[in-house]
């Protein structure tokens, strides 16, 4: 088993994270990460999607994801040379002490 990232780019019409999300939960594979954004062209959005896996079962998630209707174009990036980022967001409550400046 190993982290599979697959890029799945799909008409943006309501509904399509949740059959692609659904297509994950039939096939019993849990998603580790997901990213939804817009791309430069009107009307389709990227998701990312990182599933541990082993090689077959991305190869059968990948297909199955061409099989849902609104679906566009999948790329496997497992093997590319790629650059991965991670984001942390802290929200901290600051109050004023007394005799504070």
């Amino acid at each position: 088993m190993a982290k599979h990232t697959l890029i799945a780019y799909v008409e943006d019409v309501p509904g399509v994270l949740s059959r692609v999300a659904s297509l994950f939960r039939r096939r019993n594979f849990n998603i580790d990460s997901l990213t939804v954004g817009g791309t430069d062209q009107p009307g389709v959005s990227r998701l990312t999607v990182v599933v541990e896996a082993t090689e077959a079962g991305a190869r059968i998630v990948e297909a199955n994801l061409y099989k849902l209707v609104n679906v566009l174009r999948v790329d496997d990036l497992t093997h590319k040379a790629s650059l991965t980022r991670e984001l942390g967001l802290v929200k901290v409550k600051v109050t004023r002490l007394s005799g504070a400046a």
